[in-house]
């Protein structure tokens, strides 16, 4: 049974708008809290017949929250999939790269250059950890015997590395888009 058009609106006259502001200070954007307190409640629509009465007000915020997780989850894919994709040009970023080759006139050596020059500005044991974790895709545990250190302490290392990419890849990018844009 569905749940009545009614029923659908008092619900959401109760509570739309506390969800739409837990997803908003998470989130940051408007559009991105809108989204996700739209999917809240359609997700609710279809479990409505499952839940009692008592429990909806703790079940949309538990909803909201994993919906949230879920974007950042996706967000941290993307630039995951940027960040190892300008390095060792997986698929997915390939195509975001073939773009900026066509687009600017960027070619195939210039980006293996810039590749080179991020690889290259890694010290020693920060290339050995990056072929771990990206290339190995060894876990945090795998990690910590590896190096005889804590799972805290190789997640630090992995996340300092990834910043350090990040940070090289953002301000390559930045330049080759700047040296081929045309005022």
């Amino acid at each position: 049974m569905l749940i009545s058009f009614e029923r659908a609106t008092e619900i959401a006259n109760l509570y739309y708008n506390d969800i739409y502001h837990l997803c908003l200070s998470r989130l940051k954007k408007e559009e991105n809290a809108a989204d996700v307190t739209q999917e809240v409640f359609l997700f609710f629509q279809e479990k409505y017949n499952e839940l009692e009465d008592e429990y909806i007000k703790a079940w949309l915020y538990k909803v909201a929250d994993n919906k949230i997780k879920e974007q950042f989850r996706a967000i941290a894919k993307r630039e995951k999939e940027l960040i190892y994709g300008t390095v060792f040009a997986s698929q997915t970023s390939t195509d975001i790269l073939y773009e900026m080759e066509e687009d600017n006139k960027v070619t195939p050596e210039e980006l293996e250059e810039k590749k080179k020059s991020i690889l290259s500005s890694l010290s020693e044991k920060e290339l050995e950890l990056f072929e771990m974790v990206y290339t190995k895709h060894m876990e945090y545990k795998e990690l910590a015997k590896t190096f005889d250190i804590s799972e805290h302490a190789v997640r630090a290392r992995v996340y300092r590395l990834r910043l350090k990419i990040k940070e090289k890849t953002a301000f390559i990018f930045m330049a080759i888009l700047l040296l081929f844009m045309r005022f």
